[in-house]
């Protein structure tokens, strides 16, 4: 014999509630908190989407403002005498400075005393002023300038005897040919 189910109570939410299986139940709870969830993470996207169009449009505004900027500032040509200083201050800066003073620092004996160190950036030339004793020391020192690497050419500018006092001193100044960066 089949099983007829009769149902003669009257319609209500218990009713119907009582009628619906217990799995269902489970995964109406489920899909109604899966539900709540993607709620949250699409409003925790939308605000942030909206801090980037804020972000966009303060940076829009900020790209105007320059824009603008740039174009009320006119371009004046150089003179010609303020374009060979600025020249001449660049190519005095791009002089290769640490490699210059430590091949002359390596070329310098104890006995020589450096007193000034001039650049010519135009021409690649060191101008160097020292003092010592003896003509010796001297010869030694530009011999050993030749020697390093960096420096192409030494040459003896003018040498004197200076007498200091009671002692005398040999003063004497040497250009030095530098190699550039390129070479």
């Amino acid at each position: 014999m089949r099983h007829l189910s009769l149902d003669l109570a009257p319609f209500s939410v218990r009713r119907e509630l009582y009628r619906i299986r217990r799995i269902t139940r489970v995964f109406a709870i489920a899909g109604v908190l899966l539900c709540v969830l993607a709620g949250i993470r699409i409003h925790e996207h939308l605000d942030r989407l909206d801090a980037l169009d804020r972000e966009t449009a303060r940076l829009s505004a900020r790209v105007e403002r320059f824009e603008r900027a740039s174009k009320a500032v006119k371009t004046t040509p150089i003179d010609t005498k303020q374009g060979a200083a600025v020249n001449a201050a660049i190519a005095r800066l791009n002089m290769p400075w640490e490699g210059l003073l430590d091949a002359i620092e390596a070329a310098t004996p104890a006995q020589i005393a450096l007193l000034s160190i001039a650049p010519a950036p135009g021409r690649d030339l060191v101008r160097i002023e020292a003092e010592c004793n003896a003509s010796k020391d001297m010869i030694d020192y530009l011999s050993g300038l030749e020697q390093q690497p960096m420096l192409a050419g030494v040459n003896l500018v003018k040498h004197e005897l200076v007498k200091d006092g009671g002692d005398s001193v040999l003063r004497f100044d040497v250009e030095v040919q530098w190699r550039g960066a390129s070479s």
